[in-house]
């Protein structure tokens, strides 16, 4: 199926469908021109294994040859998907070939879910070598200013942010071998050249998927209960991309690592070292060092999948090999209850396009800021040289400070006594029996940017419990749950000793006279809790480490 689109036809199509609101449009963030013009083309390649791969090109009608940008979906979603079809008209509409296709064992494609492990990232470079020798559609792409593949670049979120960062990791021989199935090769792509990545954008992907979905051994049962069912449901093994499973689609689904970890997890109230093991295989966190493509990380503030901590890290890691890496943090991503809209995505959407134009026409380095970064209370943008503790000041608050007993006992309850993953709420109920609170006043105006590190004193009542760190802003207009976050905390044995632990990042301004305040709850319903300790006594006297140490922005 072939279809000329015009940019305005396919801004009203995605108007009707509900992506683009009245009276915003993409160009309102300066990413397209106004009447660029493209065709659309579905095609079906196969693998390099005889698996087919089901996408659609989205071709300029200006002259080539164009460079190319690859993507894909969510996890569970197609390849026409909102997301996806939003980006290939800002890239088609600015010259590029925007490749969208099915992630395999998802929509149309063949073969089994295995998220995004060496099959998937040989499917992506399967893709870019086709293209290279113009194999799919026929289309002429950009191949004279590489010497690797097609001049290109991946742009996609969550499930296709991490198939970019687990691809740009094949960026060596060595790497290709341990990180490519045996029988993958490659016509144009040249792993002496380093990856064949000329620029990512990764939006709300994560660093560590044995953290995302048990950060530090804490299982998220709302999010591992939604991304089985939406796993299952949305690979081969229950429903195809028309509708209409067949046979063929009936003996594939998603890899059984995946249903094998939720099983053990729930029965074991933690990850087994076979679903940790395969976990950390499919994330950047067991191949930092291998991260050398410029990248512009796209996080949220408010994801409690994959948290902003994890996009630091990604960050951090690709900067620390001395390659271009730019930071974007938002506010929407993997929530329950709230999304970007479309005047955020436009926004989201002209800086990939910039970035990715930088590199892949201009070959030159972004000119970005380090971090720039949406400020919710002020509804404007700011930006900072770096996002990290080390490297700006601190306020510490200690625990005795909050003029309590010096001692605290909080309680597993028998239902969870709050909810704040799950939906926004903002108090813990039975305070002082689930949860205890350490109240601060602010007496110095002060922006917080970034992880804060927390010190709790803790005495198990029983074995391995689990507890549940919030932070509150508290004014004369009420309470506020910063970015409706959590930071579980996990003690593991049943002696008395001080846990560190890293805190969910944030960005929040206090003013003089409002109040911070850090709750310690024993349950939340996002996770599980302890199911061998009867809660935990929190240490807070004058000569106890109970504290949390909050990174401070410089004025």
């Amino acid at each position: 199926m072939t279809q000329n689109l015009t940019r305005r036809r396919a801004l009203s199509r995605l108007a009707a469908m509900g992506l683009v609101a009245a009276g915003v449009s993409v160009t309102d963030a300066g990413t397209v021109a106004a009447d660029a013009s493209y065709t659309r083309t579905d095609f079906t390649t196969t693998s390099w294994d005889g698996t087919d791969l089901v996408g659609s090109l989205y071709v300029p009608d200006s002259d080539g040859p164009h460079p190319v940008v690859l993507g894909t979906h969510g996890w569970g979603g197609d390849h026409g998907s909102p997301a996806v079809a939003r980006r290939a008209d800002v890239f088609a509409s600015n010259d590029y070939v925007f490749c969208a296709y099915d992630s395999r064992g998802f929509g149309e494609s063949g073969g089994e879910v295995g998220v995004d492990g060496p099959n998937e990232v040989a499917d992506a470079l399967t893709l870019l070598d086709q293209l290279a020798q113009g194999e799919v559609g026929g289309v002429s792409v950009d191949v004279e200013r590489s010497t690797n593949g097609p001049v290109c670049a991946m742009d996609g979120l969550s499930y296709a942010g991490g198939i970019q960062l687990n691809t740009m990791a094949v960026s060596t021989p060595d790497a290709a071998d341990a990180l490519l199935p045996d029988s993958a090769t490659f016509d144009t792509i040249d792993f002496t050249e380093g990856s064949p990545l000329d620029a990512a954008v990764p939006r709300w992907a994560w660093h560590d998927l044995r953290f995302s979905l048990a950060p530090r051994g804490v299982v998220k049962v709302g999010w591992d209960s939604l991304l089985l069912a939406t796993g299952i449901a949305g690979a081969r093994g229950l429903t195809s991309g028309d509708g209409q499973p067949s046979i063929y689609d009936l003996e594939y689904g998603v890899t059984e690592e995946v249903p094998d970890a939720f099983v053990t997890s729930t029965a074991q109230n933690e990850f087994d070292s076979e679903s940790a093991a395969f976990y950390a295989s499919r994330s950047p966190v067991s191949k930092t060092a291998l991260l050398e493509t410029p990248t512009l990380l796209i996080s949220s503030w408010t994801d409690t999948l994959f948290i902003t901590n994890e996009a630091i890290w990604n960050y951090h890691a690709i900067r620390d090999n001395g390659v271009e890496s730019k930071l974007v943090l938002f506010r929407g991503g993997h929530t329950f209850e709230e999304t970007a809209d479309s005047e955020m995505n436009a926004r989201l959407d002209s800086r990939a396009l910039e970035f990715i134009d930088s590199h892949l026409r201009r070959d030159e380095e972004s000119g970005f800021p380090q971090v720039e970064y949406y400020e919710t209370q002020r509804d404007t943008w700011s930006t900072t040289n770096d996002i990290d503790p080390r490297n700006t000041k601190e306020w510490t608050v200690t625990f005795s400070d909050a003029k309590l007993d010096d001692e605290t006992v909080v309680y597993n309850s028998i239902a969870p006594s709050s909810s704040s993953q799950l939906t926004s709420e903002e108090e813990d109920l039975l305070d002082g029996v689930t949860a205890v609170h350490f109240d601060y006043l602010v007496t110095e105006a002060r922006e917080l940017l970034g992880a804060p590190s927390l010190e709790l004193d803790l005495e198990p009542l029983g074995t391995d419990p689990r507890l549940f760190v919030k932070v509150y802003h508290r004014t004369a207009d009420g309470e506020t749950l910063v970015h409706d976050q959590v930071t579980p905390v996990h003690q593991t044995g049943d002696e008395r000793r001080t846990v560190e632990v890293e805190m969910t990042a944030l960005q929040r301004r206090l003013a003089v006279g409002d109040t911070l305040r850090v709750t310690v709850a024993a349950t939340d319903a996002g996770f599980y809790s302890s199911r061998t300790a009867a809660g935990a006594r929190i240490y807070h006297g004058s000569d106890d480490d109970s504290r949390a140490t909050f990174p401070v922005q410089p004025s």
